[in-house]
């Protein structure tokens, strides 16, 4: 988790706050007064994944922003409530998926909330790009198989003949696979179509 977001009203619950997750995590912490001013930057910047609102902020509840945050962004989404407050946000949450902690609690059980939110984004991460690691290589795959059905179709070679021409001449060229089958295409589609 690198950028954090804090939305209180109070300065100095934000510096508190601020100074916390700063110590905790090793993280770059914005700071809004209120539910306005953090839409302005939110929607100038959608890289937070970690949002936090002390909930009740100046301008409105804390509810409708964590709302909007959970619509417009991939950020996870934390808001401080009174504990009387809680059972009755508690179903608005619950839709949005974002995270209530009743007031008072702990810095210890507020370190558990983050640091759990903190994992979750981590693996989210490493499966996103897990995610495009595989799709990139799907579309190498892709344009490897279109060069070698464009060698078959208007070269007439079999599928071993297209596979190892496409590889020799990669290696004759010192290209990878990818920009050979991109050359080859190219080639191709000069001279037949």
């Amino acid at each position: 988790m690198e950028n954090v977001i804090v939305i209180s009203s109070s300065s100095s619950a934000a510096d508190t706050l601020s100074d916390f997750i700063k110590e905790s995590f090793d993280c770059q912490v914005t700071i809004a007064e209120s539910a306005r001013h953090a839409r302005g930057i939110i929607s100038r910047c959608r890289s937070f994944e970690l949002v936090i609102i002390n909930s009740p902020l100046a301008d409105e509840a804390g509810i409708e922003l964590a709302e909007y945050v959970a619509e417009v962004t991939a950020a996870s989404c934390v808001v401080l409530v009174k504990s009387e407050n809680y059972e009755k946000i508690s179903p608005h949450a619950d839709k949005s998926d974002i995270i209530l902690v009743a007031k008072p609690f702990s810095k210890h059980f507020l370190y558990q909330v983050i640091k759990t939110v903190n994992s979750a984004i981590k693996r989210s991460y490493m499966l996103y790009e897990e995610n495009v690691r595989l799709e990139r290589k799907i579309d190498e795959i892709k344009l490897i198989d279109k060069a070698k059905f464009r060698l078959m179709q208007y070269r007439n070679m079999t599928e071993e003949e297209a596979h190892s021409y496409l590889e020799q001449y990669a290696m004759k060229n010192r290209k990878k696979k990818t920009i050979a089958a991109s050359e080859i295409i190219d080639k191709i589609n000069e001279q037949y179509l």
